[in-house]
């Protein structure tokens, strides 16, 4: 014999022996087969280790633009004719342990996915609920059209992967160059499990998406039936209703792991009490806690959202604002239209739909239980219901966890981007509309002069609504755009996690920044304007950064009477009334940009004029130094166009 098992044997007739001490013929021939054994077993590995070579040294070939055949590193079929069978895979058992992401991509979590990645390629491992084919897409918007989709099967023992792209709803064409590696397949009674691995910046440019740190919609589906073929009658058929999509954010740093040793880590929850949600599209409800009475420094190390079942489609976000040291805070709980609520302005924590909530990294925490932080917070929870149900009640919250073990830095969030008004205007028909705010250095450098060294931001979570289709905010430093301080070009309105920052960012005197939403507004017949309901729109980042120092807001907003400009209008009244020209006199002003012919180039053209124009600056701090810089209000220019210094190679190494 030799097998493992074989081996398992031998020992247990050996130990049987150990019990019977007269039987040592039996014993010493016993040993004898084991040496035998123990030989065989190492030519055996012997072999296996050159097998293990051989593989890797074909993974490791790297892709190859134009193979019309297969992929080297990985089977995944032939590409020269429907109906012919494909090569057998590898088919080993899968170890998900080495894995650093998951998701289920369908709510009844029968397609379950597994990844993780460096620098250049990303490794999946599909684990879904079927003995049929499985297919897994990677889409501009949600949809079929224009994915860069993989499909995959295992038959009669054999894993079997091809690289497809799909032009409309009917089966995806195979790529010319299959550019996809598989590592592995197996199935049992229930699963089809498939792994395999592709390039982050693909050979195949025309046919193969690149994977970013961008949002990525991600589409699933999958057939309880195997292809005869690879592709025409004979290939993959129609998978019914077992198809959809899901955005996920693939390149996403993860957070530390937080020890929830007992006595360590304490948490405190912050729950709405049963509120009743209004019957209308936006609601904004705001809660007071008392934080615990400490009696030292602490430091808050996660927030985690506490969601009602069944209330995930109504809860959009969760902020909490602190309250000023020493002051009277709000009392109760009530609808609050603006924020701040009293003397509560300052965000302490932040979360949006979609999101999990974050942990700190080690060496930071936000400072609880001195006499400089706050006593009083003030949660404020935005409620989404443009179905207008009367019949919703919420429970939902906030749990913080805590520690008095501190850390190195003290954390804070600081706000950028566009002061929320009705102010930003976005017009129709709009298939990329921008909006731009400013953080100029004469608001951030007083208050880095007062902390005495830069800040450093570790997170960011950007916000925007409806018609949000990417976020950004640039790092500028004498005239050039440094780096990014959270980018998203694929936004999702349902997607609002706190990304981390890897590596951590510095901010100095003299830097400055610009915060850019981009905004697609093709389905809409009319203006979208600034304002808190999801309809409106926004246009923030929240940035987590230390040490923390003393400024809370940095934010500009477009001239009102500058972007009125283009449309002819000179003054207005208080009332939003026209008063000049004389021809317009007594219209609304939503009337007249509503009534504007409105085509793709009109929106281009008011995009270019807006952003040309001047704004207002806010640039608000902690009390005792709100007005710190003393510039907030004023009407400045706005800055020029940053340089992007971009590689002069637009190669992709290996292909």
């Amino acid at each position: 014999m030799t097998t493992f098992a074989a081996f398992l044997l031998a020992s247990a007739s050996i130990g049987f022996l150990f019990a019977n001490v007269g039987a040592q013929d039996q014993y010493l021939t016993a040993l004898s087969d084991l040496q035998q054994l123990v030989t065989s077993m190492d030519a055996t590995l012997q072999d296996l280790k050159a097998d293990v070579q051989d593989i890797k040294a074909a993974l490791q070939g790297g892709c190859t633009v134009g193979n019309d055949a297969t992929t080297s590193g990985g089977n995944t079929g032939t590409t020269s004719g429907g109906g012919e069978v494909p090569p057998s895979g590898l088919l080993v058992p899968s170890d998900s342990g080495d894995f650093t992401h998951q998701a289920a991509l369908d709510e009844s979590e029968r397609f379950i996915l597994l990844w993780k990645f460096d620098s250049d390629t990303i490794t999946f491992e599909a684990q879904v609920q079927t003995t049929g084919f499985i297919g897994l897409g990677f889409s501009p918007n949600g949809g079929m059209t224009g994915s860069d989709v993989i499909i995959g099967w295992v038959k009669d023992g054999q894993a079997y992967l091809t690289d497809r792209y799909a032009e409309g709803y009917f089966l995806p064409r195979l790529d010319a160059s299959q550019d996809v590696e598989l590592l592995s397949g197996y199935e049992n009674g229930t699963h089809t499990v498939l792994r395999f691995r592709r390039r982050l910046r693909p050979c195949d440019t025309a046919d193969d998406k690149e994977i970013t740190e961008d949002t990525q919609r991600i589409i699933w589906s999958f057939n309880d039936n195997d292809p005869v073929g690879l592709d025409g009658p004979d290939g993959p058929q129609y998978h019914g209703s077992n198809r959809g999509s899901k955005s996920i954010i693939l390149l996403q740093k993860n957070p530390p792991d937080l020890d929830l040793q007992e006595g360590n880590v304490i948490t405190f929850d912050m729950i709405n009490p049963n509120v009743k949600v209004p019957s209308k599209e936006t609601t904004y409800w705001c809660s007071t806690f008392q934080l615990p009475v400490l009696d030292k420094k602490h430091h808050l190390v996660k927030v985690e959202p506490i969601l009602q079942p069944g209330n995930e489609g109504v809860v959009h976000h969760i902020l909490v604002h602190q309250c000023t040291t020493g002051s009277n805070p709000p009392s109760g709980n009530q609808e609050c239209h603006t924020m701040p609520w009293g003397n509560c302005r300052a965000v302490m924590a932040a979360w949006a739909v979609g999101g999990s909530g974050y942990t700190y990294p080690d060496h930071v925490g936000f400072s609880l239980g001195t006499a400089n932080d706050p006593s009083y917070v003030v949660m404020q929870t935005h409620y989404d219901n443009p179905q207008r149900l009367s019949d919703v009640y919420d429970n939902s919250g906030i749990r913080f966890y805590y520690t008095p073990e501190v850390r190195q830095f003290d954390a804070g969030i600081l706000e950028v981007g566009i002061q929320v008004s009705q102010n930003h205007a976005i017009p129709p028909q709009a298939d990329t509309f921008d909006s731009t705010a400013f953080c100029y250095k004469e608001c951030l450098d007083p208050f880095l002069q007062e902390l005495g060294e830069p800040i450093h931001v570790f997170a960011s979570m950007l916000h925007a609504h409806q018609v949000g289709v990417g976020v950004k905010t640039k790092l500028v430093r004498n005239g050039v755009v440094k780096t990014y301080l959270g980018r998203d070009e694929s936004y999702d309105f349902n997607l609002q996690e706190t990304r981390f920052l890897d590596p951590e960012i510095t901010v100095q005197e003299g830097d400055e920044l610009i915060t850019e939403c981009s905004y697609r507004t093709t389905h809409r017949p009319g203006f979208t304007f600034g304002g808190e309901a999801s309809s409106e729109e926004m246009c923030q980042n929240y940035l987590q950064y230390y040490p923390r120092f003393k400024l809370d807001h940095c934010d500009s907003l477009p001239e009102i009477m500058h972007s009125l400009s283009f449309f002819g209008i000179t003054q207005i009244d208080n009332n939003l009334q026209v008063v000049k020209p004389d021809s317009m006199a007594g219209t609304n002003i939503g009337v007249v940009l509503n009534q504007h012919p409105w085509t793709k180039e009109e929106a281009e053209r008011l995009d270019q004029h807006i952003r040309s124009g001047p704004v207002v600056v806010k640039c608000k701090g902690r009390p005792g130094f709100t007005n710190l810089a003393g510039i907030t209000g004023q009407v400045w220019n706005p800055l020029p166009e940053p340089t992007v210094l971009m590689s002069n190679s637009t190669s992709v190494s290996g292909c």
